[in-house]
């Protein structure tokens, strides 16, 4: 029997635990085998699942792709490929993944120094999210004894001076540690965020681990839009917070495979799971084995062969899945009524009696207002011209606004032609991720 038929039996099979590595560093292979999991697993059962992926960018459930993520640093593709523990400086071209999962939470960036956990649990237990990040910090305590779990459910680091032994801690506390924290250079340092989703009788709790990012100086970068101050939106949005690598110059330097054990120690440990004749699972080959109380094996890409993570795989790759969802939002260049944030300033070049205004549901243009004009009443008939080119159109579907806006012959006048193109210039850039290009 292939690897994938055995997998989908002892999903299925009332084995009480599972243990499983991915050798598979595609992100949308690794989140469609954790939703199968999740999906398909004996509702009695709890699992553990550990991957590494390639760089990409993964947003929440409920969250705007163009509220969260810097779309033209992203089409520039520009990242450190591999987990920098020899101190290398290499920068090599790769392709970063976008994609929308299936569970709550804020924005993250993934690379192969970022080990991902994610254990999927009977319901109801309302303690778990706090369990499985207490788990995990017992692991991290193995290299770093700073971190600690905080009132988010987020693992962090204490960055600063060891406190006097008398206010220790207990060592088992995995909510305090011996160091100290506070505000500016104090402040904790996330190096774990997590997130989770319920249906039925089935709970997941999933999160990340920095272990030893070599993006960590562009993590913020690639996070952070630029057109988030011109979006209204009441899609959830990020937290931002500082984060830091788990090893450090004071610390040892475990591979992401000696980190993955390290969490497969404590999940065993903390359910007291019988192992007996049981291999953990190695990063070097696929295979799975099973005793009566616990399945453990390495997965690959080949459970693809499975209909339900082929068909999950292809979904979490469209556009459609991560751009047209159906919340609602509106991209403004000037404050609304509805929104009256002060915006930064627009470019330089950018028409300074010009006005944008566009409602965006389901990745369709609902309505815009676009116009060049100081004089209302012609601003007026410039944005109904404008609002019967791109009304309904699809932004996936669209390769440049500068072509729309500019073949509108409303337009005529060299310096109008000159102006409109600006403004699709400028829509590009913020929808797009296009570089401005004059």
């Amino acid at each position: 029997m292939s690897i994938a038929g055995r997998f989908s039996r002892l999903v299925t099979s009332p084995i009480k635990h599972h243990i499983y590595l991915s050798r598979s560093h595609d992100v949308a292979v690794n989140l469609s085998i954790e939703h199968y999991l999740f999906q398909k697993s004996h509702p009695a059962s709890t699992i553990l699942i550990l991957y590494v992926n390639k760089p990409c960018v993964v947003i929440g459930t409920n969250q705007n792709p163009w509220f969260e993520v810097n779309h033209a640093l992203i089409r520039r593709n520009t990242v450190d490929s591999s987990p920098r523990h020899d101190g290398s400086l290499a920068t090599i071209q790769n392709s970063i993944k976008v994609l929308r999962r299936r569970s709550g939470g804020g924005t993250v960036f993934h690379d192969l120094g970022n080990v991902n956990f994610s254990v999927i649990f009977p319901l109801p237990d309302r303690v778990i999210n706090y369990k499985h990040a207490e788990m995990v910090v017992r692991a991290i305590r193995k290299t770093n004894p700073r971190a600690r779990v905080n009132h988010r459910h987020d693992i962090v680091l204490d960055p600063g001076p060891l406190l006097k032994k008398n206010n220790w801690p207990d060592p088992e506390d995995t909510h305090r540690t011996a160091y100290a924290f506070g505000n500016g250079e104090l402040e904790p340092r996330k190096i774990s965020g997590s997130a989770g989703k319920a249906s039925g009788q089935r709970g997941l709790h999933h999160g990340t681990c920095l272990l030893a990012s070599p993006n960590l100086p562009s993590i913020s970068e690639y996070l952070r839009s630029p057109a988030a101050p011109y979006l209204f939106t009441k899609a959830t949005p990020s937290v931002p917070s500082p984060v830091a690598n788990i090893i450090s110059p004071d610390t040892p330097s475990p591979t992401t495979s000696i980190l993955q054990h390290q969490i497969i120690n404590a999940f065993i440990q903390m359910y007291k799971i019988d192992i007996t004749n049981i291999p953990l699972p190695q990063e070097s080959t696929t295979a799975l084995t099973s005793n009566e109380n616990c399945a453990s094996g390495t997965l690959d890409s080949s459970l693809l062969e499975i209909p339900e993570i082929r068909s999950g795989h292809d979904e979490l790759q469209s556009p459609e899945w991560l751009y047209e969802q159906k919340r609602e939002f509106a991209l403004s260049s000037h404050p609304p009524n509805a929104d009256p944030r002060l915006r930064p300033p627009l470019p330089n070049w950018f028409p300074p009696s010009a006005r944008v205004h566009l409602v965006i549901k389901t990745g369709l243009i609902t309505s815009s207002t676009i116009s060049l004009s100081s004089d209302p009443a012609i601003a007026a008939s410039e944005a109904e011209s404008i609002d019967a080119v791109i009304k309904n159109t699809r932004i996936i579907k669209v390769d440049s606004f500068r072509k729309p806006l500019g073949g509108n012959i409303f337009f005529e006048g060299e310096e109008q032609q000159r102006d409109i193109y600006r403004v699709g210039a400028w829509l590009d850039w913020i929808l797009l991720g296009h570089s401005i290009n004059l």
